[in-house]
């Protein structure tokens, strides 16, 4: 398998922690002010801590879209490499942000590029992106599709209470709405043809961990057994215990590294799902591949769920880091909990 092409866009409006914490004291005015600052002088210490600077959202104002900005990336991914629409015979649409539940957004895709064929979603968290990559190869390698095209519309600050994650409550709600805090948006578009490069996938699940970080739908409660974590906010709101799943994460990652790390020390780059830097810093060092590590992105862009991998790809070949028969190697924790290391030459 080739990526023949990555490209991602953002959204215009660029929010830095200093007016983040303007939202918040905005959005608390109502509050006593004591109780306010101290919130936010906790919010700014978790942002120092974890390495977060600025992020990426849609200015509603303006009337921005994140369907505009994901058909432009398609577009900038087809010319970048090449080919017309027509070339594309699968499109998998993947990722948490979402306009439908039914039908596949996919199909939406894949009409407003005027192109006809086969398409289909993928939904597992952060995961999502290299769980599509896994499916495309195997697809390609079969010769049932010659080209594939991975999308994802990560834009869900909106859709799942901006106004609300940022309303106080408690100063013990920090500990599961601080991760919604650090989410950027961006889309993303890869391109992805058939070779005799051989890539290696390989996958470890952890579900007694999957009630720390939920983004529930109504009715949620009829899919699965009684959790107090899962009623702290109502539907569409995101619930994440950062500071237990970072810790989790890196302990769980580091011994899967040392389990089943045959080939990574030959890669060039390493490209971690990146929800904080100072957690992947922990881990690189941890697993000797510090020297390797494309880090920057969450500094940047914040925590771009399934697009953070993409995003960094296109990062590293504009700048020059990444060139063509690099080894590399793809390193994801996800909610649910699940990790991935995906190595392969680019």
């Amino acid at each position: 398998m080739i990526i023949q092409s990555v490209t991602f866009r953002t959204p215009s409006r660029r929010i830095d922690n200093d007016e983040l914490l303007g939202l918040l004291r905005e959005e608390n005015h109502d509050s006593p002010s004591d109780q306010v600052e101290r919130y936010c002088r906790t919010v700014k210490r978790l942002l120092e801590n974890i390495g977060a600077q600025t992020r990426y959202i849609r200015d509603k104002v303006k009337g921005e879209r994140g369907f505009d900005l994901l058909i432009d990336a398609v577009r900038g991914c087809l010319s970048n490499a090449g080919l017309p629409p027509s070339d594309v015979d699968l499109v998998i649409y993947c990722g948490v942000g979402r306009g439908f539940l039914e039908p596949a957004n996919a199909a939406f895709i894949t009409n407003a590029i005027g192109m006809k064929c086969d398409n289909f979603d993928i939904n597992e968290a952060c995961m999502s992106w290299v769980r599509s990559l896994q499916i495309a190869y195997s697809l390609l390698a079969t010769q049932a599709y010659s080209t594939v095209l991975l999308v994802n519309a990560e834009f869900t600050t909106h859709e799942n209470g901006l106004s609300d994650v940022l309303r106080l409550r408690s100063h013990d709600q920090i500990d599961h709405t601080f991760p919604a805090l650090t989410i950027g948006e961006a889309a993303t578009a890869t391109i992805l043809t058939a070779s005799d490069r051989p890539w290696r996938f390989r996958f470890k699940s952890l579900p007694r961990h999957a009630t720390l970080c939920t983004l529930p739908l109504p009715g949620f409660n009829d899919f699965c057994n009684p959790d107090g974590r899962l009623r702290l906010n109502d539907a569409h709101r995101f619930v994440a215990f950062g500071l237990e799943m970072s810790r989790i994460a890196v302990r769980e990652m580091v011994a899967f590294i040392r389990q089943r790390n045959e080939g990574i020390e030959d890669a060039k780059i390493w490209f971690p799902h990146n929800t904080g830097e100072t957690m992947i810093q922990c881990v690189a060092h941890q697993v000797g591949l510090s020297e390797k590590l494309f880090a920057g992105v969450f500094r940047s862009y914040g925590n771009l769920i399934s697009a953070s991998i993409p995003t960094a790809l296109a990062l590293a070949a504009k700048d020059g880091r990444l060139s063509r028969g690099d080894r590399i190697v793809f390193c994801v924790a996800s909610a649910g909990m699940s990790l991935a290391l995906i190595d392969g030459v680019y």
